[in-house]
């Protein structure tokens, strides 16, 4: 599988790349009242009201710092934005070397990381763009856009 390798914090991620439209620098965000505390808010992305999902507290790491990137990915065939540190370039993965996650820890991370495994030493959590989002909470974001 080929991914799009991010750096958010101490976390290296891959976003397969059959999900991944481009990268670039970080756009203005409008916050939307009631939406899940790792969703940014919205920017405008090619005209259109993109969620932006801050990846860093998604994963438990927030620390107040803002990423520098915007990943734009499809969540089954809507538009989000993934708000990284870095973009550190595409590899190739061999899915056998990544693990599902085991059922202890994986009550520990979000339903999004799909496995885990390593990148040239480093943990590696296989992003699953489909379920960054649940399903419930894009309403709340749709409403926002208007």
């Amino acid at each position: 599988m080929r991914a799009l390798i991010v750096r958010v914090r101490s976390w290296m991620c891959a976003l397969p790349l059959t999900a991944v439209a481009e990268t670039m620098r970080v756009l203005p965000i409008r916050s939307i009242p009631g939406a899940p505390r790792f969703v940014r808010g919205l920017a405008v992305i090619r005209g259109a009201h993109v969620p932006v999902v801050d990846v860093a507290a998604l994963l438990g790491a927030a620390d107040g710092r803002r990423g520098a990137r915007l990943v734009s990915v499809r969540a089954g065939a809507r538009p989000l934005a993934l708000e990284v540190d870095e973009v550190l370039g595409i590899e190739r993965l061999d899915l056998a070397t990544l693990e599902r996650t085991p059922p202890l820890l994986s009550a520990a991370l979000p339903e999004c990381v799909d496995s885990l495994g390593t990148l040239d030493g480093q943990a590696l959590a296989l992003i699953e763009t489909a379920r960054l989002l649940p399903e419930g909470a894009w309403p709340s974001l749709d409403g926002g856009a208007a």
